[in-house]
This record gives structure tokens, sequence and C-alpha cells, in this order.
């Protein structure tokens, strides 16, 4: 959106200029001798549609010419930059940038260079009507259009938003009278209410308020979880305009093209010098991914309450995750050995452990019945090969309930056999503290599930590439690599606002959502079975049963 202040100057009767001010709040400002144009020039020298000022992929402001042309400096331009102090002659009407006052974005001075030959006015004179009497026909017919124009494109749409009864007797018809003042297409996620304009526009003469937005939108996130802030970003510090709307990012009636804008301008606005809005933070200025974004901050969480903190990848001695696992993805790729031997050699891919699901292509939780039981069933296995206990995989008391059920006098050797081989295999196991009933514990798990908590990433654009290609995990021998790609593996593929040779444009909406990110959960410490203290006393109580599930194990 521009915001224009547009100064006209003429000349009064003395010759003497007059300055007349007025603003301009739109997408494109046109010039020409259209009457739809946003500034009109009665001139006939002037093209239909002679130029037009708008934002280009830069965030910056030219004028550029459409059917008519640009001087600067007595050389025709095709596009100009509007800074301070340029001089662009638009036809015979010279265009000047002039110091932009506080909450516009452009001030521009418009006045005639160059008047008309004298004999213009005398050829003018001298024409006649060509159809003498056609002028009544018209002026009737006129009549008749105005009267019909202003019943259905005034009065019905008027009396829908003032009359109650009118409004509600519409409201079950599929299209009111009001859809007539429509701009343009609504988009796709608003099409099944888009026909009833009053859903949106609330009050008639006003545009849609943020109030309007937040009766369908109301879990949408703020921006900045800080409320103070966020007014202070958003409301206070834009004052002079109302603070920023919903509908200077979500452009309504723009269909086939996207509701949100996709252009960095606004992001930029802020984020191009972050210290005018909040002078104490530690966040850098941004304008291009390309050329100053900062290197990527990984999110390790702390805490099964959700506690994290987020480590720079350039802070290589910190970029160590504590999972609790002992895993090696250097064991887990290509031909693998199977738990049958030799003879059992497998391929394994990522995808076998790391599923897709949804259209983003984000991953399912790791689950130890489906991920890892099939070659890993026997480091839940304690005892001689005739008579195997299998303990189920989870809580800790469940293993030793189990122990205690059908081994009671091996519950000490074989709880010291799971401690240092079995469970030991994959976790970390640790001794109990003084008072605890149990002899040794699990470190419970803590597996990031979203490295970058600040942006979004969507496997699904990607899935031409090799996981490998991004995931350096070939080598890696311990679960404490961190094996996420960095900024400078992203710009092999991608560049900044704009394309470059072999690279494509990402802007900020590319990566980042305004309002939040994304949330996942991954807990792969959930029990698959509990046996209980109750489950025992039952068993014990019957040596039958006990004897005949031993057996079957």
């Amino acid at each position: 959106m521009i915001n224009c202040l547009l100064i006209k100057i003429t000349h009064n009767s003395r010759g003497l200029p007059v300055r007349s001010y007025r603003t301009l709040v739109a997408e494109e400002i046109t010039f020409g001798r259209g009457a739809e144009c946003t500034v009109h020039l009665p001139d006939p020298r002037i093209a239909m549609h002679h130029a037009v000022i708008k934002r280009m992929h830069d965030d910056e402001i030219h004028i550029v010419t459409i059917n008519g042309e640009l001087e600067v400096e007595f050389s025709t331009k095709q596009n100009v930059p509007l800074t301070p102090g340029t001089e662009v002659m638009v036809g015979p009407y010279r265009l000047t940038v002039e110091p932009a006052p506080p909450d516009v974005n452009l001030a521009i001075s418009l006045a005639l260079a160059n008047r008309l030959p004298d004999d213009f006015q005398n050829i003018k004179s001298r024409t006649h009507e060509p159809l003498p009497g056609a002028s009544a026909f018209k002026r009737h017919l006129s009549l008749w259009m105005v009267a019909l124009i202003a019943l259905f494109f005034v009065a019905l749409p008027v009396a829908q938003n003032l009359v109650p009864q009118l409004r509600e007797a519409i409201a079950q018809l599929p299209f009111g009278f009001d859809r007539v003042w429509s701009p343009g297409h609504v988009s796709n996620a608003h099409r099944h209410f888009g026909s009833q304009c009053i859903n949106c526009h609330q009050t008639l003469t006003k545009p849609v308020s943020d109030k309007a937005c937040m009766q369908c939108h109301r879990d949408t996130a703020p921006h900045i979880e800080d409320k103070a802030l966020q007014h202070h970003a958003f409301v206070a510090k834009r004052k002079f305009v109302g603070g920023t709307q919903c509908a200077e990012c979500h452009r309504e009636h723009k269909s086939p093209f996207p509701l949100t804008r996709q252009d960095d301008g606004m992001c930029i606005k802020c984020h191009g010098n972050i210290k005018s809005v909040n002078a104490k933070t530690s966040l850098s200025d941004i304008h291009d991914f390309d050329h100053d974004h900062p290197d990527f901050r990984l999110t390790f969480k702390t805490s099964h309450d959700e506690g994290s903190i987020r480590v720079p990848q350039t802070d290589q001695a910190r970029l160590i995750e504590k999972s609790g696992l002992k895993f090696s993805h250097y064991q887990h790729t290509g031909k693998v050995q199977g738990p049958n031997g030799l003879s059992d050699v497998r391929e394994m891919s990522c995808t076998m452990c790391h599923q897709p699901e949804g259209k983003e292509m984000r991953f399912k939780p790791l689950s130890f019945k489906r991920d890892c039981l099939a070659c890993h069933a026997s480091e839940l296995k304690v005892g001689p090969a005739g008579s195997r206990i299998s303990v189920p995989h989870g809580a800790e008391q469940n293993v030793m309930n189990t122990l205690k059920l059908y081994a009671p006098k091996e519950f000490t050797r074989y709880s010291e056999t799971l401690k240092s081989t079995g469970c030991a295999y994959c976790h970390d196991v640790v001794d109990s503290k003084e008072g605890d009933s149990l002899p040794w514990r699990i470190t419970p798990l803590l597996i990031n599930t979203d490295w970058f908590s600040k942006a979004r990433f969507n496997h699904a654009l990607h899935r031409t590439q090799q996981c490998t290609s991004c995931h350096q995990v070939e080598n890696s021998e311990s679960s404490a690599d961190v094996a996420m790609p960095d900024r400078k593996s992203c710009l092999l593929c991608h560049s900044g606002n704009r394309p470059k040779h072999k690279r494509i444009a990402s802007g900020c909406m590319s990566c980042h959502d305004f309002h939040s990110a994304h949330t996942t959960s991954n807990d792969l410490s959930q029990p698959n079975s509990t046996l209980t203290k109750t489950d025992i006393e039952v068993l014990l109580a019957n040596p039958q049963a006990a004897e005949k599930n031993v057996k079957q194990d």
C-alpha cells in the first residue's frame, strides 16, 4: 500500500502559483487522461493510461510507463525510481519528488510545464456537432441509465445495510444487493460466506475492522508474545495511522492472488531497523536472506515441560543434543546386519524410521514398537536360552514387576544385566537416589522435534532432494551429533528477495509465519504395556498360570 501526498501546482489569474494538497492511498497510483485514473490529467498530449507509480520487488517506489513516455534530463526512460529531488516529465507535466512528512511514503508535486499552443482553442471553437438533435436522445438515455444505476448500485445496497428487515430477508439468499460493490473476486478461504458482505463490512462506508476479522479468527496468535511490546510495535508506534491493521497484510478481493501478502515490505519495515521498535532487542537488522540474514539458531529442549534454549549454529561447542538415547546414524544407514546374523542383511533408508505425514511432510513421532522392536527385541530378554524372560518396554516399574513375577530368585542378577547391556544398549541408565524403591532408572528422553521453532520448513517441497544432501548423517556415530543444515547449505539452492543463477528467490514468508510457529510432540518413552502390583498378586496366586506364561515366552 502506497500513502502518497500529491501537491498540484496551478496558476491564478495573476500568474502566481497555487498549491493544492491531496492524499492518495492505493496499491498503484495511475496517471492518464482516462477518467478511471487515480490522477486525471485532461491534456490531449497525455495517453489514456500514461504511467503508474508502484512498489517494485526491492520495496522501492518507482514510476513506470504504460502507454506514454517519461523523460528525465532530456532522455526517455521506461522506469524511474522516485527518490527525493527526482524530476520526471510526464508528458507536458513536471513531477517532482518532495520531502515526505511523517506517516507518508511519498510526496510529489505536479505542475503543467508546457502549455498547449495558442491555436488549439481556435481549432476547438470551430468544431461542430456531427449529428444535430442526437444530444437530446443521449440526454434522455443518460437519465434513464442514471436512474437504473442509482437503483441497483446505490439505493438497494444502501437499503440492505440500513433496513434490518431487508437485511434478514436477503441473508437467506445466495447473494445480496451489496455484492455489486465488490471490487474483485473473494479468496477461496472466504468464499463460503463471501456473498454476504455484511459478515466483514459491518459498518457502511467504513473499511473492515480487526474486530470483524477476530470474530472468526479467535485463535490467531499475536506476532510478539510480550503484550506490551506487541502494543508498542503495532499500535503505539503507528498512532498517526491508527496502528497496523489485518488488511495491510491480508488483502481481500484480489483472487486468484494469495490472500496474504508475499512480499517482504511489511517485514523489512520493522526488521530492517529493529532497534527503532525495541531498543533492548538482541536481534540484528535483516533486509535480505542472501545478504544480512544471521546464522540459524537451533532450539534445544531442556525439560519435559517444554523448556528450551536456542543456540546459534556458529557455537559448535554447545551444539550437542542430550536426548538420553545411545544411537548411531552410521550403523542405521545403507546395508545393515539384522538380528539374525550375516544371513539377515537389510537395506535401511531414512524414511524407515522418519515416516512423513501431512501435506508438509512433517514426521510421525518415533515409536519403539514400530521403529525399533523388529531389530532390538533381544535387548529386552534376559535369562538362559531355554527360559528367557521378556520384559516390557516402558516404565522401569513395569520392568521390575516382571522380573519379580517370573524370576524372583534371579531378580538382582537380571536387573544388573538389563542395567549394563539390556536397557543400557539404547538408553542412559543412572543409579537411583537414596530411598528410591527401584535399583536404577532410565534417563528421561529429551528428543528434539522442532529444531527451528521460529521458522517452518516444508519437506514436501524438497522431496526431489536426498535426505543426506541437507542432513550429513552418514558418518555420525553419536546421538549427540546435530545434523541440521545451516544457512550456507540453504544458500546453495535459495537466494534472497530476487532470484539468482540456479537459485530460487526466497522471501521472509518462505520460512516464517507472522503469527505463530508450528509445534509438535514426540515422546519415545511412553510404555507399550503395563504390569501393576495388582497383576503380580493375581498371577502369584495362580502358579500354574505363571508357569504357562514363562513357557510361552
